[in-house]
């Protein structure tokens, strides 16, 4: 099965016709990872998003002196899209290929050139809708720990943890 055949088949470009897939696809051209291979390292400057269309990437953040696996990434899923809005921005985990995969290249400048493709607004609002699923994700985790604060009894500790002390924690050691 084709590339296009299988954005074709993603339940986020449902209604966006053959030839602006084809088009988006020439903008931002699949490109190919193995097995075990590191896509993105922490740290490095973010300058491209990937959607997966086949395969499976895994994110994981530095936790001391181990890395913490915090997520994976299926077809139809981005991963990367804060190099689409924050230019010069640093990755924020260590993206790796758990299986050989297959994912577009979007670039801001993919974003810019392609502004009108039916394909790059179904892409923009699967963005929307899961920047704002992390986001309240992100404030319900803010809310156990300033609820724990609340009811922690009194601590033994000379100092109690600050917030971002218990965020760190909760999130394993993020800076």
């Amino acid at each position: 099965m084709s590339d296009i055949q299988k954005l074709k088949e993603m339940y986020l470009f449902r209604s966006v016709p053959e030839d602006e897939l084809r088009k988006l696809c020439v903008l931002a051209p699949p490109v190919q990872f193995r097995r075990g291979v590191t896509v993105f390292q922490q740290g490095d400057v973010a300058d491209v998003a990937l959607l997966i269309i086949e395969g499976q990437l895994t994110a994981s953040v530095q936790a001391g002196a181990a890395l913490k696996r915090v997520g994976d990434i299926r077809p139809g899923e981005i991963v990367g899209e804060t190099a689409l809005y924050m230019q010069r921005s640093q990755r924020n985990a260590t993206v790796t290929a758990d299986r050989d995969s297959t994912c577009l290249l979007i670039s801001p400048d993919v974003m810019n050139r392609a502004s009108g493709n039916q394909a790059l607004v179904a892409i923009e609002r699967h963005l929307l809708g899961s920047l704002a699923r992390r986001i309240r994700g992100t404030n319900q985790a803010i809310k156990q720990i300033w609820k724990a604060e609340k009811t922690d009894k009194p601590t033994t500790e000379k100092t109690p943890m600050t917030l971002g002390q218990r965020l760190k924690s909760f999130f394993g050691g993020l800076t």
